[in-house]
């Protein structure tokens, strides 16, 4: 594959997008001054294996609206008619996040400390999870793992089990390994904690946030 004048101007490498909903977009923009009248078409690549939008002439601008948080790589393809790959931009990474998500993530936690505080006197189970690590690449398994605890209180205090380890059992009574993979990328994973006076329930919704 010969290199060639294409290159992405928009994003910028390392670029953050702090968004505020998934109404805004990524603005994109590849230049090239060397493939005008060769007939050929050039394809936006995200993460090496989503075709986001293919142009037949210039301007090669587009506003992408990314379905997910995350961490995104883009690349211009120029293919012939047999949609080969003849040449590749610059690989540019880049990183989007939704405001929206964080004010709902804190909304929930003092939705949780209320609720605990509450039934927290009589003594009957209350239960948090919190991703401690994560989402983190293994290339050997080609996996996206998280790695959860659960934080309880009780009195007694509860047992609590998992509807999903994959460490099976390596990080201890309160902690969990859950395993995504590219066919299966998100997993809700559910928790009860139980002891003589009751038993609670919290879960969280896990999903692939790898580059590779």
């Amino acid at each position: 594959m010969r290199k060639s004048g294409i290159f992405v101007a928009s994003p910028a490498d390392e670029e953050v997008f702090d968004f505020v909903n998934k109404n805004e977009s990524v603005p994109i923009e590849i230049k090239s001054k060397e493939i005008e009248g060769l007939g050929y078409k050039l394809n936006l690549v995200i993460n090496d294996k989503d075709t986001i939008k293919t142009f037949s002439s210039s301007p090669y601008r587009y506003n992408w609206h990314p379905a997910e948080p995350g961490e995104y790589t883009i690349v211009a393809n120029l293919v012939d008619n047999s949609n080969k790959t003849i040449s590749s931009s610059n690989k540019v990474k880049f990183f989007v996040k939704y405001a929206v998500q964080t004010t709902a993530t804190e909304a929930m936690s003092t939705a949780i400390t209320s609720a605990t505080e509450e039934t927290a006197a009589s003594g009957a189970p209350t239960i948090n999870l919190e991703i401690f690590e994560g989402p983190t690449y293994s290339a050997g398994d080609d996996i996206c793992y998280y790695r959860v605890k659960a934080t309880v209180t009780g009195d007694p205090a509860p047992s609590v089990s998992f509807s999903k380890d994959d460490s099976g059992g390596v990080w201890g009574l309160l902690k969990t390994q859950v395993n995504l993979t590219r066919n299966k990328p998100n997993y809700t994973l559910t928790a009860i904690a139980k002891n003589s006076a009751g038993q609670a329930m919290d879960s969280i919704t896990l999903s692939w946030g790898c580059g590779p």
